[in-house]
């Protein structure tokens, strides 16, 4: 006899692995929760025996239905995540907020008035964009690195839901994914304020529509890698570490701080580095926030669209593709790895 256990909030309730048929005496048993076997498939239950393909396929593309299910426990425990981080403090809810300004005051400070890196020729309403394509690159990124690292220990710290419980634990890097989207939601809608009320920046336009097709796919691209990373972590420990590494390095290789229209050099490797999926994604969002821009072409500057909003779809497409990959392989991964869950946490 071993056990088996729903993911989908189902009762836990012994069956012999392979003798499918005795479903109906569980489902007589557990008061109709599960009568047929595609209905067990369906509702993710996890058996001592290996996933078989049309399961991981089944896992994978009724992701969307199970979270329909689920959304009450997702958005109490999405709330309760942010209530936990900000309640209580000095600054509460504008801690969102007082990250990536307190990071772009450093960075700002560090690359334009040390370094002196600074977009040149563009007209006076837009002197200041170097700053503000830093703060957009910088709020961005900060949403990625954050889900990465907080979503590769989620499963791991959650140890005793996964052993007591028949949770959904898919959910779990989930939640850290849109903690992370609504933190750069508030950014946005600071900078948005902000434009709107000072002369800092031109106001977004019609491109600020843009937005929540760009949350969706950054939150499938971010949730797909949390959930590989989370399952890696359950039998790699070191993972939490290297990926902390990774992301440091990442960030680096990331336009962020540095426009590959202003360094002739730069711009010459632009098709390996336009390879890097967050390029695209930061991209996408300088597009939908700050507008066009256009670096003249100088001897010194290699000159063209630093940020172009006719370019939000084709960012997006690309990211879009990553996103799916990453999200079929971080998912199947995690339903190949997810029956030695207990016995690993």
């Amino acid at each position: 006899m071993t056990t088996v256990q729903s993911t989908d909030g189902g009762a836990v309730s012994p069956s012999p692995t392979e003798s499918l048929p005795d479903l109906d005496a569980l489902d007589h048993a557990g008061g109709g929760q599960v009568s047929t076997v595609a209905q067990r498939d369906a509702e993710g239950w996890v058996t001592a025996r290996p996933p078989r393909f049309h399961e991981i396929v089944r896992r994978v593309f009724g992701f969307p239905g199970l979270l329909r299910r689920h959304k009450d426990l997702v958005l109490t425990s999405v709330k309760r995540d942010l209530e936990v981080r900000f309640s209580g403090t000095i600054l509460g809810w504008f801690w969102p907020l007082f990250h990536p300004l307190f990071l772009f005051v450093v960075y700002y400070f560090i690359f334009v008035h040390l370094l002196g890196f600074k977009l040149q020729g563009l007209p006076e309403s837009q002197k200041s964009g170097m700053g503000v394509y830093m703060f957009v690159g910088i709020s961005a990124w900060t949403a990625i690195a954050e889900t990465l690292v907080r979503g590769t220990s989620s499963i791991v710290d959650n140890g005793n839901l996964i052993k007591k419980l028949a949770f959904p634990s898919e959910i779990l890097p989930l939640n850290v994914t849109l903690v992370g989207l609504v933190t750069l939601l508030f950014a946005v809608a600071m900078f948005v304020v902000a434009c709107t009320l000072t002369p800092m920046w031109p106001a977004p336009g019609w491109a600020l529509l843009w937005v929540p097709v760009i949350l969706l796919v950054q939150g499938v691209f971010t949730y797909g890698l949390a959930l590989f990373l989370s399952t890696l972590q359950v039998f790699l420990r070191d993972t939490l570490q290297v990926v902390t590494v990774l992301t440091t390095v990442w960030m680096f290789a990331t336009p962020i701080f540095w426009v590959p229209e202003v360094t002739k050099r730069v711009a010459d490797y632009m098709p390996i580095l336009s390879i890097n999926p967050v390029y695209h994604l930061v991209q996408a969002w300088r597009g939908a926030l700050m507008g066009d821009v256009v670096i003249p072409k100088t001897p010194e500057i290699a000159g063209g669209l630093a940020v172009s909003v006719e370019a939000i779809g084709p960012h997006l497409a690309v990211l879009a593709a990553w996103a799916v990959g990453f999200y079929v392989l971080g998912f199947a991964f995690f339903v190949l790895c997810q029956r030695r869950f207990a016995d690993e946490v």
